[in-house]
């Protein structure tokens, strides 16, 4: 009889543990030699066990079976490896080190007298990015339906909690961005945010690095060799010997991509040209074992951020390994203002086909009734992770990864 024909006809459920068991586990390897050896896999530990004469039915066994031993005569089969498992394993050690590296984040923010909030994962405006793709559901309460969506960020929610009466908040957030799944983006990500009312970036960026210096201590790891801030202006200077001003055009920046030879056929508009230039001639060089601070940026990057005096987007972004790490706001609460420029991120949606979203007029009642003058960044964990880590693919942080699909 063949291992099929016995599970088919001895092997009719998937027993309760055994009340007395000297040990469980996968089967590792099995030795056939003179009696019964085995090697059990648990915990990460490999644990063996003999026999002098093999038990009953044991000839059935094969290496991924999940077993019990109850004694020195007896295996109890409690689920036979039907298939394969997927590639990957249950990494305990990484594991207990993510949790104690979330954990760390959080006494952080504590000993810094922040309060930790929690947003929805259902809300009526997930961000209105021109360049974000969406996850959409439906709620559905007897006739009555309404479209949500999964966050790309909780800042609008975040913000709203700034008008009620916060001044030092910040969230471990679960965020979703359709479309994304490379070496560096998965579609649902960690996203730390945190927010200073009444204050301005100096304090964020002095957030940032002593978060960096925390977690480097905490995980014993190299940190920064140095710390570096450039304006966007002053690294095109340095890295294309051109002068960018907040008046430089879609035309100026086309003849610049000419001029340097980057490929900008598929850009559509003047935030494209800027991206495509900035990632092949900037972002590629900056020093990645130093934290570089990128500020002031052109006003049509502003997003969320309010205008310097002299025009640009009052912003930056943190890069450190190789990976842009945080994106920073000194936040706008203008609400006419900002319902204009979300309007126009609405209309670059529309303009790049992608799905339309609605706008959360909570939020725009929120700043109506008065949001204080507030700074406020959003953080990768994974990618703060990796950066300390020298990690280079998110998927490695994962048990259940979405993985890249291939046709």
């Amino acid at each position: 009889m063949n291992r099929a024909e016995y599970l088919s006809h001895h092997w009719t459920s998937y027993p309760a543990m055994p009340s007395e068991v000297k040990v469980a586990g996968r089967i590792y390897k099995i030795e056939r030699e003179e009696g019964l050896k085995l090697q059990l896999i648990r915990d990460e530990k490999i644990h063996k066990v003999s026999f002098q004469i093999a038990p009953p039915h044991s000839e059935h066994l094969i290496e991924g079976d999940l077993v019990a031993v109850t004694s020195a005569e007896e295996i109890v089969l409690l689920s036979p490896q039907l298939t394969a498992l997927p590639l990957r394993h249950f990494d305990k050690v990484f594991l207990q080190e993510w949790s104690a590296y979330l954990n760390q984040i959080r006494e952080f923010f504590k000993k810094k007298e922040f309060v930790e909030v929690k947003t929805p994962s259902l809300v009526r405006c997930p961000g209105t990015e021109p360049s974000l793709d969406v996850f959409t559901t439906l709620l559905v309460q007897g006739s009555r339906q309404e479209r949500l969506y999964l966050p790309t960020s909780p800042e609008l929610h975040l913000k709203k909690a700034l008008a009620l009466g916060g001044e030092k908040i910040f969230e471990l957030a679960p965020c979703f961005r359709n479309g994304e799944i490379t070496q560096r983006h998965q579609p649902e990500f960690l996203m730390l945010e945190w927010y200073r009312a009444y204050e301005a970036l100096p304090a964020i960026k002095d957030d940032v690095v002593a978060l960096i210096g925390h977690m480097v201590k905490f995980l014993n790891v190299a940190a920064p060799v140095s710390v570096h801030t450039y304006s966007v202006a002053e690294l095109f200077k340095i890295y294309c010997d051109f002068d960018f001003t907040p008046q430089t055009s879609a035309i100026d920046l086309k003849n610049l991509a000419d001029r340097l030879e980057v490929d900008v056929q598929s850009a559509e508009s003047i935030d494209d040209l800027f991206f495509l230039i900035f990632m092949e001639k900037i972002e590629s060089q900056l020093p990645p074992e130093d934290l570089v601070f990128v500020e002031k940026y052109p006003p049509y990057q502003a997003a969320l951020a309010r205008l310097t005096e002299d025009g640009w987007g009052d912003r930056f972004e943190a890069y450190w390994k190789g990976l842009e790490l945080a994106n920073a706001f000194n936040e706008l609460n203008d609400p006419y203002v900002q319902r204009h420029r979300a309007q126009e991120d609405l209309n670059k949606k529309k303009e790049s086909h992608r799905e339309p979203v609605s706008l959360d007029e909570e939020f725009f009642r929120c700043l109506e009734a008065g949001m204080p003058p507030s700074a406020g960044i959003a953080l990768g964990v994974e990618r703060l992770y990796m950066a300390l880590k020298g990690i280079s693919d998110i998927e490695d942080l994962r048990l259940f990864p979405q993985l890249n699909l291939r046709w």
